[in-house]
């Protein structure tokens, strides 16, 4: 009944990445006023629904959704005149010309939640979501108030109050039948919901069988000691019990991922939408789960050196000098030597439908950085991001070249890599500029749904094939900017972009022909059309977004839908595993 209940459904997973018009290029080119457009470029108003709590990132939330605020869309923002045309942004002659470096594949991480298809760790408890305060005999969730600690642990419960949580949704894939452990310290009394049940054991280390993979996995705190409370809890398989520390991955999910080259920990770290500031904010080990404010540093280091790859790191956007310090020493501390570290001031600050690009429009404006508002948040992303730079190369003293310093610029609009990249000379600090190349994202605007939906999913797949041209037309533009400069060009995320927005996410037509064309073989030729492309026009390390997750209204951003799923049903997965073996990224 408590399953029926909080039914979970898939969330939304990427944000619109606005299209670019010809009157972006003319106010680029200080020639806005031919275009008959005050504003000649604005972004598109924000269409994700506003989410509970029950998620912190605006990408993947669970099923509790509140209906959109005005107040939370996106504000058009004007391109200002630049202060240099495209053509003598810089003069090659002030700057070391570099080869593109090889052609490398990475991957970007899914979040950790109950509702994931991606199963990460050994210890299931992990990903569940945060205590959801309870009560006998009233509604879901009007327990009152919970007492937790600083972990997030329940120190106590009133009288006829407990805390339970999900482990896992019914999703697929389901935690395999077997027999489990529920591992604790401290005293009080545990019940199970679900496939899975209590068979025996004592109090500290109970055991589980379950025995059918469906349905979801709740569990609740009934009573607890105030003076021992019932905390770190576990729940791993029972042949884990004596490794399930020292391995806390699950094989399934390093043998994914093994071959790629970088993982890129956007996600992980809960980098959209940031409350970090502080060294002390920061999620831990020792907190109880991982799937509420990120995963702590220590597990992504242990993943990098498990898989021997190299990481990529979004510092938070209010994070202070203390926060990057701190971070670059403990990598230095932990990661395997000579890996390279991939390091990005936060995830699209130009998009203002994240807290980070409203957080860099406010400081850019108090600095007097421009008097254009988008101008001074480009330009204040840009010189955070030297001063981040300089703190890593700070720490790494002797081995500041493991330090590949990432420039970020919007993909449809090259005018904001030239702000970045040419404010105080950027460039000369950095190592890469970073787009998303999407391609497909055009056909999910309200404006042309009534077009799109004439298509059948084959037509639909034709037309892509023109999207994939516009898109590795900006690739080469950005190519020869990044290579004016001493960089190297490559994607912080790619891949197609077949999402409703701006209402259209609502059009189960339109979501079930999108479904459709993510899982036709032609996808796969798609991609290996896409990949091809970036390589000869010049683009490095491509990271694709992203690993695994069910499709849903909001997109179909998965490589993977589930564990287990073969090569002939992920045609996007096939043909980057066939892109890798022309590209060895290891």
């Amino acid at each position: 009944m408590i399953v029926n209940l909080i039914r979970l459904f898939a969330g939304p997973r990427r944000t619109w990445r606005t299209i670019m018009d010809a009157t972006l290029w003319l106010a680029a080119l200080g020639l806005g006023g031919l275009a008959g457009c005050g504003n000649p470029y604005t972004q598109q108003p924000g269409f994700e629904p506003r989410v509970s709590e029950a998620s912190s990132d605006p990408h993947v939330t669970s099923p509790v959704l509140l209906p959109p605020s005005n107040e939370e869309a996106s504000a058009p923002v004007a391109a200002p005149t630049p202060t240099r045309l495209i053509t003598d942004a810089v003069s090659p002659a002030t700057v070391d010309k570099r080869k593109p470096g090889p052609v490398q594949v990475g991957v970007n991480l899914g979040g950790i939640r109950d509702y994931s298809s991606e199963l990460v760790f050994v210890d299931a408890f992990k990903a569940s979501r945060k205590w959801i305060s309870q009560e006998k005999g009233k509604p879901w969730g009007q327990g009152g108030p919970l007492d937790l600690d600083e972990h997030g642990e329940v120190k106590s419960l009133r009288p006829n109050q407990y805390a339970e949580t999900v482990i896992v949704t019914d999703f697929e894939p389901h935690l395999p039948v077997g027999d489990y452990l529920i591992l604790h310290e401290g005293k009080g009394k545990l019940r199970l919901n679900g496939p899975a049940r209590i068979v025996g054991g004592e109090n500290g280390r109970l055991r589980v069988r379950i025995d059918q993979s469906k349905g979801g996995i709740f569990l609740a705190i009934m009573e607890t000691d105030s003076s021992d409370p019932l905390r770190k809890i576990r729940f791993i398989p029972a042949e884990a019990e004596t490794t399930y520390e020292s391995q806390p991955f699950r094989q399934p999910f390093l043998d994914r991922w093994r071959d790629f080259a970088v993982l890129r920990f956007m996600d992980w770290m809960e980098t959209n939408n940031s409350k970090i500031a502080r060294w002390e904010d920061r999620p831990k080990p020792s907190d109880a789960r991982q799937s509420l404010h990120g995963v702590a540093l220590e597990y992504q280091i242990a993943l990098c050196n498990t898989l021997d790859v190299a990481p990529w790191f979004c510092m938070p956007h209010r994070a202070d000098d203390e926060y990057v310090r701190q971070f670059a020493l403990q990598v230095k501390r932990e990661l395997k030597p000579g890996k390279p570290i991939w390091v990005e001031y936060s995830n699209e600050c130009w998009n203002n439908q994240f807290e980070q690009s409203r957080y860099c429009r406010d400081r850019g404006k108090e600095l007097k950085l421009s008097d254009n508002d988008f101008q001074a948040q480009l330009r204040f992303v840009s010189q955070r991001s030297v001063e981040i730079f300089r703190i890593w190369r700070e720490v790494f003293g002797s081995e500041a070249d493991r330090v590949v310093r990432v420039l970020p610029a919007q993909s449809a609009n090259p005018w904001t890599g030239l702000q970045v990249m040419d404010w105080n000379d950027a460039f000369k600090e950095a190592d890469a500029i970073a787009i998303a190349p999407y391609f497909g994202n055009e056909w999910g605007s309200p404006k042309r749904v009534e077009e799109t939906l004439k298509l059948e999913v084959t037509q639909l797949l034709d037309a892509l094939q023109d999207s994939v041209a516009n898109s590795l037309g900006k690739v080469r533009e950005y190519a020869a900017m990044a290579r004016e400069r001493g960089l190297e060009l490559v994607a912080y995320e790619a891949g197609q972009h077949l999402a409703g927005h701006g209402g259209a996410e609502n059009n189960e037509a339109l979501t079930a022909l999108f479904h459709a064309a993510n899982r036709h073989p032609r996808m796969k030729t798609l991609y290996e059309t896409y990949l091809d492309g970036w390589a000869d026009a010049g683009g490095g390390l491509i990271v694709m977004f992203s690993s695994m997750g069910k499709p849903s209204k909001w997109g179909s951003w998965g490589m993977l839908e589930h564990e287990g799923q073969s090569l002939d049903e992920a045609p996007k997965f096939s043909a980057v595993r066939a892109f890798l073996r022309r590209h060895p990224s290891r």
